[in-house]
Formats: structure tokens, C-alpha cells, sequence
């Protein structure tokens, strides 16, 4: 289980109506927007979790029928190999075997389904039943089980103090208040249970560009409207949303020299993640204290 899948693997299934009938079509009211076609659609999902919102479409090496097992391995491939190395040893995907992790968040459930690789009890809750069926579908073609949770994320239907672990992925920028959703992983988690969440960061790439070259960010503004990603946070402001939790920990990473003014990139490409890379990953633990809260509770 611990041995990486094969890039070279090639498993066509198609994507019929039948081969993908057990997933819902997308709602434009719930997770996963994106357009009515369904090519269109399995590009876009393609392009955000393989880090490389940029492109419209995979690579001509990538041209996997989307939904089948290959067109998962490509994107894991993008994710963890090209656009994003660091995240495997940042998210700790080895470190957490034996336990509970409770994966929350949109995507495809690339990061989650590693833990389960390595033996970890992965649940992963969803407000989006067609989140949820894509994610699934990713578990069940690589062999592994996991539970997939239809609910409320702020109303999980879990017992409190029964998770090891909970990873949170592009979930932050997308709610308007997160403390109800900070309460309920406060409450699900065991007394020093651990907290990985990823979100984007304000002080970024793009943020400096606009600060100390305006001229140049205000011609290329006219060209193209920059979308509207949702919120950005910073290392303070992360430490103060996270505030019940402690021994905080938090990295920045995620940033392709591409994306960087010419006349900074004659800087080593470490140097410059860690200055103004596009996401933010805090790590904090909820107190052993409150396992005494929780007796004098019950």
C-alpha cells in the first residue's frame, strides 16, 4: 500500500453516461462550480487540483478519459510531483497511520486518499453530494476505503473528541464566517489532536507585484480581470482565527518562477516560496487541557 502508484499506468474506462452515471450532475448552488459541459467541467477540476489553475485543459500527456483511474493518476502526478513537492512531507501523509483524519474541503480528495494509502481511518464530510461521488470514486479506484459524510460542515455528525487529525483544503476562502466551522473541528477533535489547514495567503506574489510595480500591475489589469478568489489571510490573521488552538505553526509555499517579476528571479526559487508564496499551511494542536473540559462535561 505504502509503494506510489505508477505514472505509466494506463487504464482507459471512458466516460459514457454510463461509466460516470453514479455521479451527480454539478450544482451550480453547491461545491464544484463550474460550467454545464461536462468536458469543460472535467478540465476545470482538472486544472484546480492539479495547482495549475492556468490551464484550460491537461496536457497532451495528460489526455486521460476524465473520471478513470489514469486521468486521477495524472492529476496526483501534477499535484505532488510538479506543481505542489512540497506537499507530502508538509501535510505529513506518512506520519498519521493508525489514526482518524477527517478530510474537509472541495477537490477530488488527491491529498485525503494519501493517508488512507498509509493507514490512516479517513472520513471525508462534504455539503456536496457531487464532491462527495467524485471523491469516492477516486478511493474505489485505487482499491481504498473510507467513510464519505453527506452534512453540514458546520454540524458534522461525528461523536466529539473522536478525530486524530483534520485536514482542511480550500475551505477557509469560501466561507463567510469561519468560527462556527473553527467550533465544530475544535469539537471533533481529540485533546491534542492536530489541525492542518491550507488557505490562500494575502501577502503573496501578486500582492507584492501590485505594491512595488503598480504600473505595470494597472496595464496588465486593464487586459484581463483577475477573478475573485475569496478571502486571503495572513500569518497573524491565521494564528487569530485559530486562537483556541495552540503551538501554531505556519509555512508558506506554492509559487512557479513563472510568476514572479523578472527582476527577482535570479533568487533561489526556496527563498522566494517562502517570502511571498501563494498559500499559507497552519499547523496547531487542540490543548490536552481540554480533555479535563471535556470530563467535567460529561
Amino acid at each position: 500500500m505504502d509503494a506510489p502508484y505508477s505514472g505509466k499506468l494506463r487504464i482507459w474506462e471512458g466516460w459514457t453516461a454510463a461509466a460516470v452515471s453514479e455521479l451527480p450532475l454539478p450544482d451550480r448552488a453547491h461545491g464544484l462550480p463550474g460550467p454545464h459541459s461536462p468536458a469543460e467541467f472535467a478540465n476545470r477540476l482538472y486544472a484546480c487540483e492539479s495547482l495549475n489553475p492556468r490551464s484550460n485543459r491537461p496536457g497532451k500527456d495528460d489526455g486521460a478519459e476524465p473520471y478513470s483511474l489514469q486521468w486521477y493518476l495524472n492529476i496526483e502526478n501534477q499535484r505532488h510531483r510538479r506543481q505542489g513537492r512540497w506537499i507530502p512531507g508538509l501535510l505529513e501523509f506518512s506520519k498519521h497511520s493508525g489514526e482518524t483524519l477527517l478530510g474537509l474541503g472541495n477537490g477530488l480528495g488527491t491529498d485525503w486518499l494519501q493517508y488512507a494509502r498509509h493507514g490512516a481511518a479517513v472520513i471525508v464530510c462534504s455539503t456536496s453530494a457531487e464532491q462527495l461521488s467524485l471523491v469516492r470514486r477516486n478511493f474505489e479506484l485505487r482499491g481504498l476505503t473510507g467513510r464519505f459524510v453527506h452534512a453540514q460542515i458546520t454540524a458534522l455528525p461525528l461523536e466529539s473528541a473522536a478525530i486524530d487529525v483534520v485536514c482542511m483544503s480550500s475551505l477557509l476562502q469560501e466561507v463567510s464566517d469561519a468560527r462556527p466551522l473553527l467550533d465544530e473541528v475544535y469539537r471533533v477533535l481529540k485533546p491534542g489532536g492536530k489541525v492542518l489547514a491550507v488557505a490562500p495567503a494575502k501577502y503573496d506574489v501578486h500582492f507584492w507585484s501590485r505594491v512595488c510595480f503598480p504600473l505595470q500591475h494597472w496595464l496588465s489589469s486593464k487586459s484581463a480581470a483577475l477573478p475573485d478568489d475569496g478571502a486571503r489571510f495572513s500569518r497573524r490573521g491565521l494564528r487569530r482565527l485559530f486562537n483556541r488552538f495552540v503551538e501554531h505553526r505556519i509555512h508558506r509555499r506554492q509559487l512557479h518562477r513563472s510568476e514572479v517579476p523578472h527582476l527577482w528571479r535570479w533568487a533561489p526559487m526556496p527563498v522566494l516560496e517562502r517570502l511571498m508564496g501563494r498559500l499559507l499551511v497552519l499547523k496547531a494542536f487542540k490543548p490536552l487541557s481540554a480533555a479535563m473540559s471535556f470530563q467535567a462535561a460529561a
